[in-house]
């Protein structure tokens, strides 16, 4: 948790998540659409919950695990977050 301090942005949080999705599929990020639904990226759901955890962590809040059904792409999906942590932040 030692980035949950830190404010992110959605092109930020874009980044990281595609490396993460590039790492776990053994492809380069450049080949990571963010635009691609997760399931057509080659996720199954197991490995699109372990990206919630890790998000989770990362930000120090609490994604629900079914939000992948209402932003269910990279994009949409760090678009979404980076409100809940802009939110967070200015809760503090």
């Amino acid at each position: 948790m030692q980035n949950a301090d830190k404010q992110w942005n959605a092109e930020q949080l874009e980044d990281w998540l595609i490396r993460r999705v590039a790492a776990i599929l053994g492809q380069d990020a450049d080949d990571v659409d963010p635009d691609m639904p997760f399931n057509s990226l080659g996720l199954d759901s197991i490995n699109v919950m372990d990206l919630i955890v890790e998000l989770d962590d990362l930000l120090g809040i609490e994604i629900e695990s079914t939000i992948v059904w209402d932003y269910p792409t990279i994009r949409l999906l760090c678009e979404y977050v980076a409100t809940l942590t802009n939110e967070t932040h200015a809760l503090k």
